[in-house]
């Protein structure tokens, strides 16, 4: 077999490829011959078929066998030979000449590239430093509190944070549209629920009272056919209902599987929740910051058919996710997710070359160490160990997850730490701490 390596555009690589017709006609008659004792044709005894009745029914299918499986076989002995690392899948076309005793073809494809990963010690990290206090623990129990509030009849008209019960239908000039009619629908007063002046307008009723309302959809209205346009709405409450918190008491701390300890008990499992949220939370960040620094440090060329592939996959992905359905030509679908996915396959390689130049392994003890970890702040632990070790896919993704890790603590040791003190809430919730 013959080889040689041209280097086109960027990490584009084509080789052709030679080898003797002989490999091919060899295999062709060893097939033909096994056929004359197990081919199944009508008129013929089993075992005595002519070599010549085989050639004439089987040989156009057999060649084309054989010289697939050459092709495939040649293809990777080649990128071995020439020490290629090919990146997607090849495109293979064969060379028409006049040499009836060997066959030739050119395959076209990408090779990953050369990476050597840029240290980060020119970069500088923030780490935050967040201290739990008990005006914190009180706001999550408050949460808490909130998530888990009952609703009571009341005889009174509506007010803030009350929810009431409401049939509803909506007309757009005298006419039904989609979607316009409801039926006791519970809508809590001062939530957003439904669209500008709906919960205004039936604040102060009480149950059984109609109420009409003359609205106006968002411009920006996810259904299209009634964005920006008038509706009427003749609104029936069937109920008003005042909120009521549970009480801090032995029979709630046991929802939350605290027996014993009372309220004690209960704040020292909030506040150990809310430190594992929070550990996470601050990881979180310092990874974000490491892998964006990985990313502007290490300028690399990746390959297209890598980055085609990682956005139709993303694009599959949001498909599954929302059931959204396929339409027009997938490349046009892709094309919303290819730079993000240029980075994700950026990273990805420039992570593997990481974990590769700094010798970082993770032992099987290590990811079940993690997982057993993760599976304590579920309901079931138990359940949760035992879906993962039933799921090859997770367990690699949870191997993947260590790896990642352990580059940001490598990352960390090259780079510059700074620490800066946030409370919790800044932390956990910038945006409402904005507002």
């Amino acid at each position: 077999m013959q080889v040689s390596v041209e280097t086109k555009e960027g990490l584009e690589r084509e080789i052709t490829v030679e080898f003797p017709m002989s490999d091919i006609n060899g295999e062709v008659n060893t097939r033909l011959q096994s056929l004359t004792k197990t081919a199944q044709i009508n008129g013929f005894r089993p075992g005595k078929i002519p070599m010549a009745v085989i050639k004439k029914r089987y040989s156009g299918a057999v060649e084309a066998e054989v010289l697939n499986e050459k092709l495939q076989q040649s293809y990777f002995e080649a990128v071995n030979q020439e020490k290629l690392k090919p990146a997607g899948q090849p495109t293979i076309n064969m060379v028409d000449n006049d040499d009836k005793d060997n066959i030739t073809y050119k395959a076209v494809f990408e090779v990953y590239p050369e990476i050597s990963p840029v240290s980060l010690e020119s970069q500088t990290f923030e780490k935050a430093n967040v201290a739990i206090s008990d005006e914190d623990i009180d706001a999550t129990i408050n949460n808490i509190r909130e998530q888990n509030k009952t609703f009571n009849d009341v005889d009174r008209g509506a007010q803030e944070n009350d929810q009431v019960i409401v049939d509803f239908v909506g007309t757009i000039d005298g006419e039904a549209f989609k979607g316009n009619e409801g039926q006791q629908v519970p809508v809590t007063l001062g939530m957003g629920q439904m669209i500008d002046g709906f919960e205004e307008g039936i604040k102060g009723a009480k149950a059984g009272d109609t109420v009409n309302l003359d609205l106006k959809f968002p411009e920006d209205y996810h259904y299209k056919d009634v964005a920006g346009k008038d509706v009427q709405f003749a609104i029936t409450v069937s109920a008003v209902k005042e909120a009521a918190l549970p009480e801090l008491n032995d029979e709630f701390y046991t929802k939350f599987g605290i027996s014993e300890g009372g309220e004690e008990a209960f704040r020292a499992e909030v506040k150990k929740n809310m430190q594992i949220e929070l550990d996470k939370a601050i990881a979180a960040k310092l990874k974000n910051q490491v892998m964006d620094a990985i990313l502007e440090v290490n300028e690399i060329i990746v390959p297209k058919a890598l980055v085609e592939e990682e956005a139709q996959n993303m694009a599959k992905q949001m498909q599954e996710q929302y059931q959204i359905q396929s339409q027009g030509d997938a490349a046009l679908q892709t094309d919303l997710f290819t730079e993000q996915a240029s980075k994700r396959v950026s990273l990805g390689m420039l992570l593997a070359e990481m974990v590769k130049v700094n010798n970082i392994s993770v032992t099987q003890e290590l990811v079940m160490e993690k997982i057993n970890e993760m599976a304590m702040t579920y309901e079931n632990p138990q359940e949760v160990m035992d879906y993962y070790r039933s799921h090859k896919e997770k367990l690699v993704e949870m191997e993947s997850f260590i790896l990642e890790e352990k580059v940001v603590e490598v990352a960390c040791e090259q780079a510059t730490i700074t620490t800066k003190d946030y409370t919790f809430s800044e932390f956990m919730n910038p945006k409402k701490e904005e507002e």
